[in-house]
């Protein structure tokens, strides 16, 4: 006789199931979202969905489905930078002129970036929300203040690492999401959050990893703006 699943195996199984990307900013959208009870005027809900879709974009993994093999892989980073969502996050168009669709995601990928988007906040939504109470300045994205920060977070990234380094590292770069006026530099610091909470171990050295993330955050802040 077969025997009954386990709770852990039905957890693990439900956080690995996909869904759409346009399911995935519907989901998310309900709960970046959740103080404002209707669209504001003008405001379409399918370009709603593309921001929020493309918010996810920014600090999660995203894969795609090939329509004729069925086969599913994995969107890295260079295929995600720059791109943009469209038709309520139906499609995904590349940098590159390419469109996709079947573009999907984890449940727990979901899960875990909309806690980063809770935290980080989301630039581009600010005008769909309802203005804060008084508040945290927003600096240029070449801000003597975003080096500053970002200094800090490298100087906390050294090794040997402890958890709480790892902890207050997070923290400025949450810091850093929320004070760029730069969408770009928003999201990659988002993306370096996202990397930190992935690693398993402070001292982890993975291709791809937090070290990367950092790296190009550094870029993006350096970059002089035109």
């Amino acid at each position: 006789m077969a025997k009954k699943p386990r709770a852990a195996d039905l957890r693990s199984s439900i956080s690995g199931q996909h869904v759409s990307l346009a399911v995935a900013a519907h989901l998310a959208r309900t709960q970046l979202l959740a103080g404002a009870r209707k669209l504001p005027a003008g405001q379409e809900l399918a370009d709603l969905l593309d921001l929020v879709a493309q918010a996810l974009a920014g600090c999660a993994l995203l894969h795609v489905t090939d329509a004729h093999s069925g086969e599913t892989r994995e969107l890295d980073r260079a295929e995600l930078e720059g791109a943009v969502a469209k038709g309520g996050a139906t499609l995904l168009v590349l940098k590159d002129g390419r469109t996709l669709t079947g573009v999907s995601m984890r449940r727990a990928d979901l899960r875990q970036a909309i806690a980063l988007l809770q935290a980080a906040g989301v630039p581009e939504l600010a005008a769909s929300t309802p203005p804060a109470a008084a508040g945290k300045p927003v600096l240029n994205g070449d801000g003597e203040a975003l080096r500053v920060r970002l200094a800090e977070i490298e100087e906390l990234l050294r090794p040997p690492l402890l958890p709480e380094q790892v902890e207050r590292a997070k923290a400025g770069a949450v810091w850093i999401a929320r004070h760029s006026s730069q969408g770009r530099i928003a999201n990659l610091a988002m993306q370096l959050m996202s990397a930190l909470h992935e690693s398993r171990k402070a001292e982890e050295e993975t291709p791809g990893g937090f070290r990367m993330a950092l790296a190009r955050l550094r870029a993006a802040i350096e970059q002089p703006r035109v």
